[in-house]
């Protein structure tokens, strides 16, 4: 993958003049991972440059997350932004929203496994369970490393009759496990629904996608918006279907800086 620093004159002008919208995950893009959710916080400059593309015609900015719509609108904090949390599950903002309609056996059953995790990874510290609504995240950054293993054997144990039985869906993240509905929805289809909107609009055609994202689930978008956009994967990793890449949130601010100051 070519860097898309080194390609931005080529980028700015594949993007002419269309209306832009650009999707940005949060952790790992927007902001650096850490250790905990709550620690991962927005700095000051991408607060800054954000807001500062907010305000360009041209651009639709989109904040896109594994975290829950109240949480990353919290971290975020910016008007004019449409956030979509819970990987594409929750859409809000610019006059929209969307929440898929969980069936109650679903968010019943989610309520105990929940329950089930909690209870038996409270012995092993730094170990936590993330209830997003709609979706459930088991997040063990924090765990010593000789412990990790236990955490992955107590996941598999509580999740596998259900995933066996197609109940629920999981993946593996960074240093977390995600499990959400088994229903045919994720960040792919979430921007493919939002673009559409937009070309209601704008026209087909008018609309051009950038997606920026570093987490496996990011690699949904990054699948379905080949050929129709811009797709960047963040970090060092080569097996991305991404057409460029940047190596960390540092060089996603130097982006954000030079689109925010390239058009006018």
């Amino acid at each position: 993958m070519k860097n898309l620093l080194e390609s931005w004159d080529d980028v700015r002008k594949a993007w002419g003049n269309k209306s832009i919208i650009l999707f940005l995950d949060y952790d790992g893009t927007l902001a650096s991972i850490a250790p905990s959710p709550s620690q991962a916080v927005l700095s000051a400059e991408n607060k800054e440059l954000l807001e500062r593309l907010v305000k360009i015609p041209m651009f639709q900015v989109v904040v896109i997350s594994g975290r829950s719509l109240e949480d990353v609108e919290k971290m975020v904090g910016i008007k004019g932004i449409v956030y979509i949390g819970n990987h594409g599950w929750e859409i809000e903002g610019s006059s929209m929203h969307f929440e898929s309609l969980i069936p109650l056996e679903i968010s019943s059953m989610m309520e105990r496994i929940k329950y089930e995790l909690i209870m038996q990874l409270s012995d092993i510290s730094g170990a936590f369970v993330e209830d997003k609504g709609v979706t459930l995240s088991v997040h063990y950054r924090m765990v010593a490393p000789d412990k990790e293993f236990l955490v992955k054997r107590i996941f598999d144990h509580v999740t596998m009759p259900y995933r066996r039985k197609n109940e629920i869906k999981s993946h593996a993240g960074k240093k977390v496990f995600e499990l959400k509905p088994p229903l045919e929805w994720d960040k792919g289809k979430a921007a493919l629904w939002l673009i559409r909107k937009q070309e209601i609009l704008k026209g087909k055609g008018g609309v051009l996608p950038v997606y920026i994202g570093d987490d496996s689930t990011d690699e949904d978008a990054f699948k379905v918006l080949k050929n129709k956009g811009t797709t960047v994967f963040v970090g060092t990793e080569k097996s991305s279907s991404a057409q460029y890449c940047l190596s960390g949130p540092e060089e996603v601010t130097k982006f954000l800086k030079l689109a925010a100051f390239s058009f006018f």
